[in-house]
């Protein structure tokens, strides 16, 4: 049989040899896990920057389109805020015209009930007048019914002044009527400005 040689230990040499070795070994890796943690900082930094400076440039671009888009909307009647109380129902347009009523000055102002109003869906005071106001909330020119409805309303109520309050228009033959009633047609205009000074979006 072979006779199995032992094996010698290492020389000092040889051990000192390998800790040299560990050690350089450790500290390239730990020198490799600081420059990728550093390129790893400046990465997320150059996001971060980047996202920064694209919402500097948004910014500044709304800025800049901001007087054509007022511009626009001027001259193709877009700028009409009115023309959002459209998204309401009947009773949503009520509920949110009496609240700017209010924004706007009016005392008193409550909702009259949905069924047997007699024409008229909001009562208030302003100074020292009882209003009686006909809402009316759709697309196109409001007719003669609703004058008929806020005058008759009016009267019932023993109000002062009667109004006709919508989002759009009046037709020629309202505008008659309601000029030989008294009755007051609020429309698109006045109805905008209602809700600027107010600040209430519907």
């Amino acid at each position: 049989m072979p006779v199995k040689r032992r094996k010698r230990p290492p020389s000092l040499l040889q051990r000192l040899a390998g800790a040299v070795l560990d050690l350089i070994d450790g500290i390239f890796r730990t020198m490799g896990r600081l420059f990728f943690g550093i390129l790893r900082g400046i990465g997320r930094g150059l996001v971060l920057l980047l996202r920064g400076l694209l919402f500097l440039l948004r910014r500044l671009l709304h800025l800049i389109c901001l007087p054509f888009v007022a511009l626009y909307r001027h001259l193709t009647g877009k700028y009409n805020r009115a023309s959002r109380c459209l998204r309401l129902t009947g009773e949503e347009f009520e509920a949110y015209a009496a609240e700017i009523l209010r924004d706007n000055g009016f005392k008193h102002v409550q909702l009259t009930p949905v069924s047997g109003d007699q024409g008229v869906d909001i009562l208030c005071d302003r100074g020292g007048k009882r209003y009686a106001f006909q809402c009316k909330n759709y697309q196109g020119s409001v007719g003669n019914a609703a004058v008929q409805e806020a005058y008759a309303g009016m009267q019932y109520y023993d109000c002062d002044v009667a109004v006709v309050l919508c989002p759009g228009n009046f037709t020629a033959s309202a505008r008659r009527l309601a000029q030989s009633t008294g009755v007051l047609l609020w429309g698109e205009k006045r109805l905008t400005h209602l809700m600027q000074v107010s600040g209430k979006r519907p």
